[in-house]
């Protein structure tokens, strides 16, 4: 089974829907054969398989960031040292053997500061033991959590628990029972139910937590055990793949008889659990086969399967927590292996040491998480740990870890349970040692230009190199490779040659100079090595981090064991200048206080931090190369401890003004900027020139701009935007390796650790504005192209910029091609608004989010495309651009530019086709075959059928055969039309082009120079398409005949049209009185029609017959006072004058008109019942005024208080006091909330409300309900959600009639008072008064100014619903020619603008309406 089958789980369904799980590693073995199935599994169950996620630790490096050494805390005996970690407290317990009988129990405490307690617990055995000297040597200890007690366990078989606390007896010590054979070792489950141990004997013993054996089997059996492998007869090893190896493997026979032990083997036995706790194996010297075995327990410690047999096999023992491997070691004739073992007990690969022959592995240990594995390795000079880490199935070492001085010898070491990163290492000397480390990226971050990417593997002693500017090499290879003479430990960026050049920290203490000067050769030279020096001088000092800070200065953090503390070693550096090799001028050490765990340099600023675990950060500065530790004056500590930091410059304005800031990222992925939490789902991050780049555990990528104030720094919703370059969305589980900096790439890591270069939309605008600033077009132009942004943005980022360089721009985008791309590529649309805007400008997201109707079509050259609603000065954005450039082209050479020329022709707007077919005439008279080209080209950017339209319109038919012969026309559907044009007469061919082009205004113009013959053609056309007015110009003044003519026709058309009064005015100016005369009369102007008929010498009959037929017309348009007139003076009838008077009210005129013509018998016969007639009427009308008034405005009350009511029966319902509801209770509340209300108690309002509700939604809303609801809103019935809308509305209209009622009773009271009807007048100026002073009363109860929310809804609802008609409207006429993301874009503009346009508002609130001030009342009355 290959490497890529670890993670996978295998869940086995069967027919009864129930299934069982296991790991693939547990059923396949190493040649993934088929004919292996487990043996319990029947042929209908079926397999499905998935993948579990691990860490991507790929291109990571493995940095120490604090050493705990403690000198001594005994004098053991011999190498027995066992030690095990409480991982609630920290303490670190240790047993170890001080004499052939006699150990000690010492706990170490307090171990994050400088000087640890140690305490020494218990001595064995025991005062009052009797077998004193039966004790043995100490074998194991393991403190448990449950019981807070250790459990040791000895050679001669005692197992002892040492409690934290007296038991109930008062004892600290526990002798739990003793195994009479011996116990050789021990090994608890991971949930610490069970311990295993081997006894003396050689047996498998398991019991529980409270020590009740289990079970108890011997190890040396024949049986394989109960998972064994089942070979069902197909998939033979014979039949499978074997590699570089070919056939013959499957021939080799392997004889296992030969196998042997290895030499190092210890002869001890060896347990390791699983980390599910559901199986541990168990390695141990089979006597039997004579070779070392490796045998598979399940949690009842029954055998389950048995490993292959493998010569040499070695004591080492470690089951990966994951579950699919098991680590021990091989020792072959010519190199000492780490082998591995699945749980079927088949071989899954291996890996080889990098060491001598001599060299013995003791032990070896996988870290909680599964992703380290140590190997404890015992040398002829000394011993050392090494960490090793496999990614893309390569095995990395990262870290090494000497042990060379004099019994400093490893005794034993440990993983932290809790933290995986965590190493406890107590060496033969008696000392205890604590190691932390984490996973870094070690790249150069320098914000250069010349930054080549460099990004550093270690791998042992070799340092692998890319320079991802350069290239981009995956994992495991990389562009150099650099062999060192000792193992790395860390690796440093200076600030020289765009910070590439390295400092190498080895594991002996030496630090290693490299250069990379040549970065512009291809293939680029590997890096030089400028060579060594000594770093430390004291053996108790090590060093675990450097800075190159400076040329000539090297920062280092170290720690020194005998003080028990950190400092920074300052080291001034000198380099040959010949040989350039480094040499040490000085050294200088800083004492530091507590107990720091990172050393951060910026190459770019220049700042030097050092941070503690809980973030306190401390700051290095060299003041007259004197060092000097004090605060970060931004900011002091952190939240909590960051890992991962970073410092940057956050603002705006020049970089010497801006504030910085410390970025920091946690354990828990909570990435801070100074104290700010950013974001609490972050999983790696890095600084890039314009932004701070992290990904996320929602799998994306995000930009946040560092230009804007500290203020604002933060995650902002983008999301209506219709292009968010804030965030990118990446694969799942990636993380960030670098961000190139003043580059578009972003070099990302997949979880299956393969590389990928992208560019976000943040990064490649960022290029492209910079080098817009900078004026160079052509970068700007190229990133622009190549990633597909739109070139709009080189004209709309500083428009006078550009229109200033137009010549600049022309010189570097001198290519013909370009230039048409970005000519086509022009709109009336400012991109950087609508597409692009700036974050942190002062287009801020929430003036974005505001509805606009972004997507508008517009026509230009032809084709329709999107832009925004153009303001006016964006009109002529394309048309300026355009002349702009073709000006800089012709200057140039207008021959080698001719398709950018004619292009600057086609996109302006609107087209200017003329003038390129001009161009191409002209072109043609000079070479035949270039204008061909253009012409074709001409033809690719505009329609066809245009560009023949236009060189018709032209009248050049030479010009128009050249574009048809290379259009796609068929010559049979123009050759007869233009062989028609050619024999007619100049202006009449011209007439009928222009005619055929639909210019009908060009069409008549020609048609009149024609000659005279075809004036009578003329008239048909202009009154064919309403030529009228452009006729008059055409045939003016100079040709009067004509003239009055074509006005004679155009007064025709105008009263056929209705309208009259124009009629009347075109009949006048053309002489035809008597049809003018006729005009006014149908228009109502009885002025102009009576000067007519005095001028025409009408007789009294026909001018009395005209004013009556006038007089009616007027009397039906309710004009009776100028319906008087008629009658009185020219038609002579004083009668029907006061009769039409008096049905206008127009009392005292009636009056006048009776007493002007001596009619003393009108006044009793028409003007006095008239005026009692008006009494009568007006007192009717006011009292149903009256009656009105009071019934809506006692409803409106009642509505009103039902609506409080319900509110204080919600506000019941809540468990509010009615007082404190009271207290926020809006009187006119929004139609939302009387929906709600009023369909508790009306039927009807449930409907409503399920309407309003649906309104909101532009998917159910249909416009059958919308006009159900107008029609309710009208009808205003009662207990409906419109009824005080209506009643509201109702009154302002009876409030505007009883003001439009003033004149009629003034009018009527001033006759009354003067024919001494005081009773009368004084009834109704009472009666009116009345009324009026009642609506005066109540205007302040029935209209409520608005509140501000009301307003401001009503406006949004009013601007969205013309918004969302025009976008309708638009999108429908353009559907077309949308892509189907542009279509989408503007369906969720329409459904949200409908959303508020679609609202329902009550209108429950306004001004009251405006009476007027004129005076009513007659004093005297």
């Amino acid at each position: 089974m290959n490497e890529f089958g670890k993670n996978l789980e295998v869940f086995f369904v069967n027919d009864d829907r129930t299934y069982k799980r296991a790991i693939l590693a547990d059923l396949l073995p190493l040649s993934f054969g088929p004919e292996i199935l487990p043996p319990n599994s029947s042929p209908s169950e079926r397999v499905v398989i998935r993948e579990d996620e691990h860490e991507n630790k790929k291109m990571k490096n493995l940095t120490l960031l604090s050493q705990v050494h403690l000198a001594r805390f005994g004098r053991p005996f011999g190498t027995d040292i066992h030690h095990s970690v409480d991982p609630e407290s920290g303490h670190v317990y240790v047993a170890y053997s001080t004499g052939p009988s006699e150990g000690v129990l010492v706990k170490i405490s307090d171990l994050q500061s400088s000087y640890p307690e140690i305490t020494e617990l218990a001595t064995f055995p025991p005062e009052n033991d009797h077998n004193a000297d039966q004790w043995g040597q100490v074998m194991g200890v393991k403190f448990l959590v449950d019981i807070q007690a250790v459990c040791i366990i000895f050679s001669h078989g005692d197992v002892v628990l040492f409690h934290n606390e007296a038991t109930e007896m008062g004892e600290t010590v526990e002798v739990v029972g003793s195994v009479d054979s011996g116990i050789s070792c021990m090994a608890w489950s991971p949930d610490e139910e069970l311990v295993v141990m081997v006894t003396g004997e050689g047996s498998i013993l398991e019991m529980t937590k409270d020590f009740d054996v289990i079970s108890e089997n011997p190890i040396d059996v024949e049986e394989s055990g109960e998972d064994v492998s089942v070979n069902v007869g197909w998939g033979k090893k014979e039949t499978q793949f074997h590699g570089t190896e070919g056939k013959q493997a499957a021939q080799r026979k392997v004889d296992t008889s030969t196998h042997t032990y290895s030499p190092d083997d210890d002869g001890q036995h060896r347990l390791s659990w699983r980390g599910d706790g559901t199986y541990f194996c168990c390695s141990s010297k089979d006597t039997r086969l004579g070779r070392r075995v490796v045998r598979v327990y399940n949690r009842e410690a029954i055998l389950q399967t048995t490993s292959e047999s493998v010569d040499m096999l070695e004591h080492g023992l470690s089951w990966r927590p994951s579950g699919n491997l098991i680590a021990s070691s091989q020792r072959l004739p010519h190199r000492h292996d780490i082998v591995f073992f699945e749980k079927n007990g088949l071989r899954h690969g291996e890996f080889t040491l990098r060491e001598p022959q001599d060299t013995i592995v003791k032990e070896i240990s996988w870290n909680c998480d599964s992703t380290v594995l140590a190997v404890w390795l015992q040398r002829a000079q000394g011993s050392c740990i090494q960490l090793w880490t496999m990614n893309n199935y390569k095995w990395y070492l990262k870290q090494e870890l000497i042990y060379n001085g004099e019994n400093s010898s490893v005794a034993g070491f440990q993983w932290d349970v809790e933290s995986a990163l965590v190493l406890h290492v107590v060496t033969e000397s008696g000392s205890y040692q604590r190691n932390q480390y984490c996973w870094d990226n070690n790249v150069n971050e320098m914000l250069s230009a010349e930054n080549a990417g460099t990004a550093a593997v270690v791998d042992g002693a070799n340092l692998m190199l890319t320079p991802f500017r350069a290239m981009n090499v995956p994992p495991p290879m990389s562009a150099f490779t650099m062999a060192l003479p000792y193992a790395i430990q860390h690796v440093s960026f200076s600030t020289l040659h765009g910070g590439d050049d390295m400092a190498v920290l080895l594991a002996d203490q030496r630090v290693a100079f490299y250069e990379m000067a040549d970065k512009a050769t291809r293939p680029m030279p590997e890096p030089k090595l400028l060579g060594l020096i000594e770093l430390t001088e004291i053996p108790s000092v090590s060093m675990r981090q450097i800075a190159w800070v400076s040329p000539d200065t090297l920062i280092g953090l170290q720690y020194d064991s005998d003080l028990s503390a950190d400092s920074i070693l300052v080291v001034k550096l000198d380099f040959d200048e010949e040989t350039k090799a480094p040499k040490i001028v000085s050294r200088q050490d800083v004492p530091l206080e507590g107990t720091y765990q990172r050393l951060y340099f910026n190459q770019t600023y220049g700042d030097i931090l050092l941070q503690k675990s809980d973030g306190t950060l401390a700051s290095v500065e060299m003041d007259q190369n004197e060092p000097r530790i004090g605060q970060w004056p931004e900011i002091h500590q952190l939240p909590e401890g960051c890992l991962w930091m970073g410092t940057t410059r956050i603002g705006t304005g020049a970089l010497e003004y801006r504030e910085r800031a410390v970025v920091g990222l946690a354990r828990n992925n909570r990435l801070y900027v100074n104290d700010r939490l950013i974001s609490s789902e972050t999983t790696s991050f890095c600084l890039h020139n314009h932004f701070l780049v992290f990904t996320t555990a929602t799998h994306s990528a995000r930009f946040l701009p560092l230009e804007v104030s500290l203020w604002d720094f933060k995650i902002v919703d983008n999301s209506m935007l219709p292009y968010d370059e804030s965030i990118r969305r990446v694969e799942r589980g990636s993380k960030i390796v670098l961000a190139l900096p003043y580059s578009v790439n972003l070099v990302l890591q997949m979880p299956r650790g393969n590389l990928e270069t992208v560019a976000p939309r943040a990064m490649v605008l960022s290029v492209t504005r910079d080098a817009l600033d900078k004026c160079d077009f052509r970068t700007a132009f190229i990133t622009c192209r190549k990633h597909r942004i739109d070139l709009n943005i080189l004209y709309d980022h500083n428009p006078k910029v550009f229109m200033d360089n137009v010549a600049e721009f022309v010189k570097q985008v001198k290519e013909v091609d370009y230039l048409n791309l970005f000519l086509s590529f022009l709109r009336n649309e400012d991109v950087t608004q609508t597409l692009y805007p700036l974050s942190g400008s002062g287009n801020t997201i929430a003036n974005q989010q505001q509805p606009q109707p972004v997507f508008v079509r517009s026509s230009a050259g032809g084709k329709t495309k999107y832009g925004a609603a153009v303001p006016p000065e964006l009109a002529e954005k394309v048309n300026q651009i355009c002349d702009a450039v073709r000006g800089e082209l012709i200057q140039l050479d207008q021959k080698v530019y001719i398709n950018s020329v004619l292009t600057t022709h086609v996109r302006k707007s609107p087209p200017d086709l003329e003038a390129a077919l001009l161009l191409l005439a002209e072109l043609k008279d000079q070479d035949q075959a270039m204008a061909e080209d253009a012409l074709k080209f001409t033809i690719f950017l505009a329609d066809v059928d245009r560009l023949f339209d236009v060189a018709l319109g032209m009248y050049d038919f030479a010009l128009v055969l050249m574009v048809a012969q290379w259009s796609q026309k068929d010559p049979r559907e123009y050759l007869p039309f233009l062989n028609e044009l050619r024999t007619l007469e100049k202006y009449y061919q011209r007439f009928k082009i222009d005619d055929h082009l639909k210019k009908y205004q060009s069409a008549l113009k020609n048609l009149s120079q024609a000659g005279e013959k075809y004036f009578v053609d003329c008239v048909a056309y202009i009154k064919q398409h309403n030529l009228y007015k452009f006729a008059l110009k055409v045939f003016d003044s100079k040709c009067p005949e004509k003239h009055r003519a074509i006005l004679h026709i155009y007064g025709d058309s105008l009263s056929l049209n209705g309208d009259n009064e124009q009629a009347g005015v075109a009949y006048s100016m053309a002489g035809d009185k008597e049809k003018a005369l006729e005009a006014y009369r149908e228009a109502g102007l009885w002025r102009e029609a009576v000067v007519l008929a005095q001028q025409l010498k009408y007789d009294d009959a026909a001018m009395s017959y005209l004013a009556t037929g006038l007089a009616d017309h007027l009397k039906n348009d309710r004009r009776f006072a100028e319906a008087g007139v008629l009658l009185a003076e020219y038609a002579k009838d004083s009668e029907e004058a006061v009769s039409a008077l008096l049905e206008g009210r127009l009392w005292s005129e009636a009056i006048r008109v009776a007493y002007l013509y001596n009619r003393m018998d009108l006044m009793a016969t028409h003007v006095t019942p008239g005026i009692a007639d008006g009494h009568h009427d007006l007192m009717e009308s006011i009292r149903e005024m009256r009656d009105q008034f009071d019934k809506q405005i006692k409803r409106l009350k009642e509505v009103r208080e039902i609506k409080i009511q319900r509110m204080l029966a919600e506000a019941a319902e809540e468990h509010m006091a009615p007082d404190d509801m009271l207290d926020n209770v809006d009187m006119m509340s929004d139609t939302t909330s009387m929906a709600s209300g009023f369909s508790r108690y009306t039927a009807a309002n449930s409907v409503m409300s399920r309407s309003s509700h649906s309104s909101r939604s532009s998917s159910q809303y249909t416009a059958r309900l919308k006009k159900r609801n107008d029609r309710k809103r009208q009808a205003g019935k009662k207990g409906s959600i419109f009824e005080e809308e209506y009643l509201i509305n109702s009154l302002r209209k009876l409030i505007l009639r009883v003001d439009a009622a003033k004149p009629d009773v003034h009018a009527l009271l001033k006759c009354l008072a003067s024919s001494l009807s005081l009773e009368r007048a004084s009834v109704l100026q009472l009666e009116f008064s009345q009324l009026l002073n009642d609506i005066q009363d109540q205007v302040a109860v029935i209209f409520v100014p608005a509140p501000e929310e009301h307003l401001a809804k009503k406006k949004a609802a009013e601007d969205a619903k013309a918004e969302r008609k025009k976008l309708v409207k638009q999108t429908h006429a353009n559907a077309h020619l949308m892509s189907r993301h542009e279509e989408a874009v503007a369906q969720a503009q329409i459904a949200q603008l409908e959303e508020i346009a679609e609202q329902e508002i009550a209108e429950i609130y306004g001004e009251p309406p405006v009476m007027s001030k004129v005076v009513w009342d007659v004093d005297l009355i």
